[in-house]
C-alpha cells in the first residue's frame, strides 16, 4: 500500500521571509480539494488537499487515509505539507514535512531546501541500512528540485504559461531522487460521471519517472512492467481563474489493478490578510 505514494510529495529560510512585511499584504487565495482513490473499482483511499497562494508564496497540505474494506484491514495515514516561493511562474521549494503511519509504524521526514543544491534532512526514526535501496542520499540537488507536493505547483505553472504539459521536473522527497517527465497528450473533455464533480475541458498529460536513487531494487522489474502496460495519465483543468490548473483525474496501473483518482469535492475562498 505505501507504494501508492510514488504515484499519486526550518533550517533554510528564504530572504523573502527575513524581509520586512509590506504594509498591507495581499489576500490569500485558498482551494480546498478532495480526491478519492479507486483500485480495481474499490474505494481504498481519500485525500484532502489545501492549496494556499499569497504574495508570491504557496503552501500545500494533504491529509489522507485508507477507506472502506481496505481501511478496516490496513492503516495508512499521511500528513504532508510543503512551503515555497512562487514568483512569476518560478517555483522554489523551501520546506517539506511528511508524517506517515503504516499500521503501527510511524515516520516523520523534515526536508529543508537551501541554496546551491544544499539541503537539510531529519528523519524520525532514523533509517536503518537497507541493501535493497539503490544508491545513497544525494550529496547535492539540481537546480529547480522540488518535493512531491511542490511538483504539482511547478507543473501547473508551466502549463499555465505555455499551454502545454511538456517538462521535466527534478524531485526529492528525503529518500527518493527522481525526475518526473510530463508529456503533452492534448486537450480532452471529461464527461459527467457519478465519481467526479468535474466535467468539461481539460488538458491530458502523460507521466513518466526516471528513477535516480532511493528506490527498491527488488521492485524494479514489477514497476517497469506496470508502466509499460498502462502509462499513467493525468487530466488538469483551470477551474478558477485566480489559481493555477489543478488535477481533476488520474489513471494508472499497479499490481493490484487499475488505479483511478477522482476530484470529488472542491471549494474556494479568499482570506483577508
Amino acid at each position: 500500500m505505501p507504494r501508492l505514494t510514488g504515484r499519486l510529495a526550518s533550517l533554510c529560510l528564504s530572504l523573502a521571509l527575513l524581509a520586512p512585511a509590506p504594509a498591507e499584504a495581499a489576500p490569500a487565495e485558498v482551494a480546498a480539494l478532495k480526491y478519492d482513490v479507486y483500485v480495481g473499482g474499490l474505494h481504498i483511499y481519500s485525500l484532502d488537499v489545501e492549496m494556499r497562494l499569497q504574495s508570491g508564496r504557496y503552501r500545500l497540505s494533504a491529509r489522507g487515509g485508507t477507506q472502506g474494506m481496505v481501511g478496516m484491514v490496513y492503516t495508512w495515514d499521511t500528513d504532508l505539507t510543503a512551503d515555497g516561493i512562487d514568483q512569476d511562474g518560478r517555483v522554489a521549494a523551501q520546506r517539506y514535512l511528511s508524517k506517515t503511519q503504516w499500521q503501527s509504524r510511524g515516520r516523520t521526514v523534515v526536508l529543508n531546501f537551501g541554496a546551491d543544491g544544499r539541503y537539510a534532512l531529519r528523519q524520525d526514526p532514523p533509517p536503518e541500512p537497507d541493501p535493497d535501496i539503490e544508491g545513497a542520499l544525494p550529496e547535492s540537488l539540481p537546480n529547480g528540485v522540488v518535493d512531491p507536493l511542490s511538483f504539482a505547483i511547478a507543473a501547473a505553472q508551466t502549463l499555465a504559461k505555455t499551454g502545454r504539459c511538456d517538462q521535466t521536473v527534478p524531485v526529492f522527497d528525503g529518500q527518493r531522487r527522481f525526475d518526473v517527465i510530463v508529456t503533452n497528450v492534448g486537450p480532452a473533455t471529461l464527461q459527467p460521471n457519478s465519481y467526479s464533480i468535474y466535467r468539461g475541458p481539460a488538458m491530458r498529460c502523460g507521466l513518466g519517472i526516471e528513477r535516480i536513487s532511493g528506490f527498491r531494487k527488488s521492485l524494479r522489474a514489477k514497476r517497469e512492467k506496470e508502466e509499460r502496460s498502462t502509462p499513467p495519465t493525468i487530466w488538469v483543468a483551470q477551474i478558477k481563474p485566480e489559481l493555477p490548473p489543478i488535477p481533476v483525474r488520474y489513471d494508472g496501473e499497479i499490481a493490484l489493478g487499475k488505479i483511478v483518482v477522482h476530484l470529488t469535492d472542491a471549494s474556494f475562498r479568499t482570506e483577508p490578510n
